[in-house]
């Protein structure tokens, strides 16, 4: 999770900014998908703008491109570096996934 690294160079330290402002952003959306909120959807732009200027740290990228990445509790985002666009989303534990299915007990 973002909130138990310590950032060590300058760059790690902006994204790691930007990150904070998104997760709680994040807690914050009362939507169940947090794209359609309004003040995650400035935080991210800032992001993708940090990150077209300078070029993701080795941290970021292997965190968070073309994989999902924890953001937080239930939080996973994604970066996209061909369209430099970020996705995040809610993981539900699953326990609150709705229908359990039992296993098997004959193979």
């Amino acid at each position: 999770m973002i909130l138990t690294n310590t950032p060590a160079t300058d760059k790690q330290r902006a994204e790691h900014f930007h990150l904070v402002s998104i997760h709680f952003a994040c807690l914050l959306s009362t939507e169940q998908d947090p794209m359609e909120n309004k003040r995650v959807q400035e935080r991210i732009a800032k992001l993708e703008r940090h990150l077209n200027l300078t070029n993701p740290s080795q941290l970021f990228t292997s965190q968070f491109e073309g994989k999902a990445g924890e953001l937080g509790d239930n939080l996973a985002m994604r970066f996209n570096y061909q369209t430099s666009r970020l996705t995040i989303w809610r993981n539900p534990p699953l326990h609150q996934c709705g229908k359990v299915f039992q296993l098997r007990a004959n193979v």
